[in-house]
């Protein structure tokens, strides 16, 4: 009876990890290339008001992501924000990143997480959110970018692209050489952010991205604000002339 319990045993580990396998193969190129725009939603724009609605309208668009930001905020208020957000998402086909917070993503039963430099390891990340979770991870410099190949995260973002202000301790910005040579050193999905704006998301996504991160350029004071310019950002992504050599590379990371 022990050998049967263990085969068991064994047999229900490895469902859970087939199941886990599937849970995080979303995050591939295809998945950002379908729409290349990664909206971020900072808990200090929105203030007190519920993150659902403007999450539901951007799913209207075809936003397939959204990162949710709470720099400063006390981590019981991002942690109720970021499950309102969850709510809201429920059923509309967005999946929610939490940024730097593992735990809150973790409560929240979010989709991933995204670390920055000085955050948790993609490992510790990891063995916290298990298998399924897709994980993120910030690079500004050439050496960051090549040790974070070791580091199994899902995708990498690279940035600033350009000047920002939405970080206080932003890094020195990298341009878009920095995405081209991200590019040429990471073949698995690629977000740029920094300062990406309208007029700007072309020459991001043509350098290399496989998705373009905004802040500043979604946010807004209502829903509909925050689709509006998410909407302009997307006709500017479908009116650029495609790269056929870059779409037939849109593999699964």
């Amino acid at each position: 009876m022990a050998s049967i319990r263990g085969s068991s045993s064994v047999s229900t580990d490895r469902d859970s990890l087939e199941i886990d396998r599937r849970a995080a193969s979303w995050c591939s190129r295809a998945f950002f290339a379908a729409c290349p725009v990664y909206p971020i939603l900072d808990a200090g724009v929105f203030g007190d008001r519920d993150p659902g609605p403007a999450i539901r309208a951007l799913g209207t668009l075809g936003i397939r992501v959204v990162q949710l930001r709470g720099k400063g905020l006390p981590g019981g208020a991002f942690s109720s924000w970021v499950s309102a957000a969850m709510r809201g998402a429920s059923g509309g086909g967005v999946r929610v990143v939490v940024n730097d917070r593992a735990d809150i993503a973790l409560l929240a039963r979010a989709d991933g997480v995204h670390l920055g430099q000085e955050d948790l390891s993609v490992r510790t990340a990891r063995r916290l959110l298990g298998r399924g979770a897709v994980i993120g991870l910030s690079t500004h410099t050439r050496e960051e970018l090549r040790l974070a190949r070791n580091e199994r995260a899902d995708y990498l973002a690279v940035g600033p692209v350009f000047e920002t202000s939405t970080k206080a301790d932003s890094a020195p910005v990298v341009s878009l050489s920095g995405v081209r040579e991200a590019r040429r050193l990471h073949d698995g999905p690629l977000v740029a952010i920094g300062g990406i704006r309208r007029g700007r998301i072309g020459p991001v996504l043509a350098a290399g991205a496989d998705a373009a991160a905004v802040i500043s350029a979604v946010a807004g004071v209502s829903p509909g604000e925050i689709a509006e310019k998410a909407r302009a950002l997307l006709a500017e992504v479908r009116l650029r002339p495609q790269d056929g050599s870059k779409a037939s590379s849109t593999t699964s990371h």
